[in-house]
């Protein structure tokens, strides 16, 4: 998986726009990052500034005896701002316990539709750590031959998973983020935030500890089921899903019967979510197989539920 980090200003966590996709073919999962002109930077609480217990504060408070100015030291006036707390002061940087379990279990088990279930159950709620490295903006060559860097802005890491979709990469804990890139910043922000940004951002993976023997991926139904609170099967251990994939198939005598699995056996890792396998008559046109393919994707709850499948034929 290519890393792409984006080389824009950082935009409200709220409302992030869309980042270009990378254009580097990926050769391998989980690369550290390289150049791109494109994308933009997730912002967090990060910059945020802490406050006093109360809820609300227009200015810091001034020590005994001194006379508060009405400015701070870049000009902006202190009135009317709205200063919240820090959710993540005290901090300590590590792993939350329950999601680290979690997430081991699922490699211990990667086939255990109950151990995915319970990453996302265990990411609610949970502090991640966005990656962020600096890009320079501007360079000019100086009075001494060498090149200088102008200006530079702190730029938050995307991914590019083998079948070109973006991903957006978030790490449990400070130690497997510089583990994975040690030049990176790690930046708190709430599971649901980053998830949501990522949605937003329309990056359909989520990559927990990219490069780490826990790993976790995210796909986008879980995603979407994540940020509504919402219960989440795995598509290859979904009932209804198994269900009206029997009902489409119905519509083609040549297919003898239907099976479901998971996509590989590092599902929790990469490569397709659901794998599909089709018992059919000798010598099947391809035509027929297109067919197939489309009933599918023309079910809008199957459409939902699965991210992504791949099928496999089978004479009977």
């Amino acid at each position: 998986m290519t890393c792409v980090p984006s080389a824009n200003s950082c935009p409200s966590a709220s409302t992030p726009r869309s980042w270009a996709r990378p254009s580097t073919p990926a050769s391998s999962l989980w690369k550290k990052p390289s150049t791109s002109q494109d994308g933009e930077l997730l912002s967090t609480h990060s910059h945020e500034p802490e406050k006093p217990d109360e809820s609300r504060s227009t200015a810091p408070a001034a020590q005994a005896g001194e006379t508060l100015a009405p400015t701070d030291s870049a000009g902006q006036a202190w009135e009317g701002r709205d200063l919240k707390p820090n959710p993540f002061s005290g901090d300590t940087g590590l792993a939350d316990a329950a999601l680290l379990e979690a997430m081991t279990q699922v490699a211990q088990s990667p086939l255990d539709p109950a151990a995915h279930q319970q990453v996302v159950k265990a990411l609610s709620g949970a502090r991640l750590y966005a990656p962020i490295v600096p890009m320079v903006l501007d360079q000019e060559v100086g009075d001494n031959g060498l090149m200088a860097d102008n200006s530079s802005e702190m730029a938050m890491v995307r991914l590019q998973a083998e079948d070109g979709r973006e991903c957006t990469p978030g790490f449990s804990g400070i130690p497997p983020l510089t583990a994975w890139h040690s030049d990176a910043r790690p930046v708190p922000i709430e599971s649901e935030r980053l998830v949501l940004g990522a949605i937003e951002a329309e990056s359909q993976l989520v990559v927990l500890d990219p490069g780490a023997e826990s790993s976790f991926l995210l796909r986008r139904p879980a995603m979407f089921a994540f940020v509504q609170s919402q219960p989440w099967t795995p598509s290859w251990a979904d009932p209804e899903v198994a269900q009206r994939l029997r009902a489409i198939a119905e519509s083609f005598p040549w297919l003898a019967r239907i099976g479901v699995s998971p996509g590989s056996n590092s599902v929790h890792l990469g490569g397709p979510e659901l794998g599909i396998t089709l018992g059919v008559e000798p010598e099947v046109a391809p035509a027929e197989v297109r067919r197939f393919q489309e009933a599918v994707a023309g079910d809008e709850e199957l459409v939902a539920k699965i991210d992504s499948l791949a099928i496999r034929l089978v004479e009977v």
